[in-house]
């Protein structure tokens, strides 16, 4: 319908901020968004956006027709997803975020099952340690490995992640294996930037000042640094499962219990009864299960 022609590019621009940002999220021509921004603008005799130089920006008038289109393209989502929830078999793409070393390790292996399962489905995995927005960047549902979720969420906890102490038997037949947690102070450590991790380790009851040889972002490199023979790392039980099994890393201090966090599926209100996200939650939990990551 002509009255609905380019109210979902248009929303786009405002929440990227940028024509090419939206038309890389609509996977259109850059000339394309531009072309239909414009044509809106002509047929409400209004200007809409104030275009600059590498951002855009919604006029006075622009942000008034943001706020009711938004409130428009939610509710003929709502409509799809309801109408979508009607079908018995899980059907359609289904956009799932997830933390990097997580998804390689847990969600991937677990897919082959799901899609053979659901041979109607399709899987965009888009991997990233930052936290995604929902409905705005066009998720059904994130996973995430937090101590705590963000509200305004449908949270389901699938497992619990344990942090662990581990270095290569390498290092420590070198530096020597730490006894308490005090020892760490003379001992190599790897930090996880991001996070209290960097430079504390908790401990039971006791916070310990460490001076990291490496800081990386990445549960990944931590842990090639760690097999590597780099130092004591912190990490996930479940980034390290395989090596422990395998005797190429080896936990110390496990006397002394690390905090602990969950591991959740989020995913917005109206996407609740949606039949592909509730399978898939399903999976990955029998899933963690199964390879022994308890709720």
């Amino acid at each position: 319908m002509a009255a609905f022609s380019g109210i979902e590019t248009f929303v786009r621009v405002v929440e990227t901020g940028s024509i090419t940002a939206a038309a890389a999220r609509l996977q259109t021509a850059k000339s394309s968004v531009s072309e239909t921004v414009r044509a809106l603008e002509g047929r409400l005799g209004v200007r809409l956006l104030d275009r600059g130089a590498r951002k855009v920006r919604p006029t006075e008038a622009g942000l008034a027709f943001y706020a009711r289109c938004r409130r428009l393209l939610e509710e003929a989502e709502a409509a799809r997803i309801e109408v979508q929830a009607l079908q018995s078999e899980p059907a359609g793409r289904l956009r799932v975020a997830a933390p990097e070393g997580f998804a390689a390790r847990w969600l991937v292996p677990a897919m082959a099952g799901f899609l053979a399962a659901h041979p109607a489905l399709e899987i965009d995995l888009v991997e990233a340690a930052a936290q995604v927005r929902l409905v705005e960047d066009g998720f059904d549902l994130a996973i995430r490995v937090t101590a705590e979720t963000a509200p305004g969420m449908v949270v389901r906890r699938l497992a619990t992640s344990r942090v662990v102490i581990v270095a290569a038997p390498a290092y420590l037949a070198q530096h020597g294996v730490p006894a308490v947690p005090s020892d760490l102070a003379r001992h190599r450590c790897i930090g996880f930037s991001p996070l209290s991790w960097r430079d504390s380790w908790q401990l039971g009851e006791e916070s310990v000042a460490i001076r990291p040889v490496l800081l990386s972002d990445s549960s990944d490199s931590i842990r090639a640094a760690a097999l590597a023979g780099m130092g004591l790392a912190a990490l996930p039980d479940w980034a390290v499962a395989d090596c422990l099994l395998a005797g190429t890393l080896t936990r110390v201090l496990a006397a002394h219990a690390a905090p602990e966090s969950g591991i959740y599926a989020l995913y917005a209100t109206n996407r609740l009864m949606v039949p592909k996200v509730r399978a898939f939650v399903d999976h990955v939990a029998a899933g963690l299960r199964a390879r022994g990551l308890a709720a």
